[in-house]
C-alpha cells in the first residue's frame, strides 16, 4: 500500500498576508480587550520579545503555538494584565490564521485522492485541518508542535508513515518547499513530489535530491499513477 503525505500552507492553500492578517486581528483585540499591552507592545515589539522568548527557550524552537502564548504572557506580566489574556490573544490570532483560501485544485484532488490514498498532513507550522472542515480527507495529521521536530527532519516523515500504516519507503510526500518538503522527503527514502506552482529553479544553495515536480495538484494523480 502506498500513502501519501501533503504539506499545508502555501501547498494546499495561499499563505500570503495570512499570517498579517492574524497579528493585525490580535493588536485590534488588545487594543480593546487590553489596552496596556497593546500600548507597551505595539507589533515590532511584540515581534523582538517574541524573539528573545525564543532564544531564552530553545525548548520552543518546533512549538509556534507556546512561542506565541508565552509571549503574550510575557508581556502580560510586564504590565500587570491578567495572563488570562494570553489565551485570549493567541484564540484570536490562531482563529485569524486559519481564513485561509484554498488553491482552487486543492478540494478536487483530495476528493480523489483520498478515497483510493490514506492521506496524512503534515505542517511545519500550526495550521489545523480539522479547523478548516478538512479533517475528513485525512487519517492522521501532524506538526512539528506535535512532533518535536519540524521538516526535513526525519521524525516528522516518520509520524507521517506511522500515522498512514505504511513504511516509510512507501511514503509519497508532497510540498512546495525545496529544503524541508523536497530534499527532506528524499533524503530519508521517501517519493518526493515538488509542487512548483511558480516554476522556480532549484535553489543553488541545496544539493541535487531525486525527486518529481508538478506545477498544479492537478497533475497529482496522473503523476502517481505513473
Amino acid at each position: 500500500m502506498t500513502a501519501i503525505s501533503l504539506d499545508l500552507d502555501e501547498t494546499l492553500w495561499r499563505l500570503d498576508g495570512v499570517l498579517e492578517h492574524a497579528e493585525e486581528a490580535t493588536v485590534a483585540f488588545l487594543r480593546e480587550h487590553y489596552p496596556a499591552i497593546a500600548e507597551a507592545y505595539p507589533p515590532e515589539r511584540m515581534r523582538v520579545l517574541r524573539d528573545q522568548v525564543a532564544r531564552e527557550n530553545p525548548e520552543l524552537a518546533y512549538n509556534v503555538t507556546a512561542l506565541r502564548i508565552r509571549t503574550f504572557e510575557q508581556a502580560a506580566k510586564a504590565v500587570g494584565a491578567p495572563l488570562r489574556a494570553a489565551e485570549e490573544a493567541f484564540e484570536v490570532f490562531i482563529d485569524a490564521r486559519h481564513r485561509v483560501e484554498l488553491y482552487p485544485d486543492a478540494m478536487p484532488v483530495l476528493e480523489g485522492l483520498y478515497r483510493e490514498f490514506p492521506l496524512v498532513a503534515l505542517t511545519n507550522g500550526n495550521a489545523d485541518v480539522h479547523r478548516l472542515a478538512l479533517g475528513h480527507y485525512f487519517v492522521a495529521a501532524y506538526s512539528a508542535v506535535h512532533v518535536g521536530a519540524a521538516k526535513p527532519s526525519r521524525p516528522m516523515f516518520e509520524a507521517a508513515a506511522r500515522g498512514s500504516g505504511v513504511p516509510i519507503e512507501r511514503l509519497i510526500h508532497v510540498g512546495d518547499d525545496p529544503e524541508t518538503d523536497v530534499s527532506g522527503a528524499a533524503r530519508h527514502g521517501l517519493r518526493a513530489i515538488w509542487l512548483n506552482r511558480s516554476g522556480a529553479l532549484w535553489p543553488e544553495y541545496l544539493p541535487k535530491v531525486n525527486y518529481e515536480e508538478i506545477r498544479t495538484l492537478d497533475e497529482l494523480p496522473g503523476l502517481i499513477e505513473r
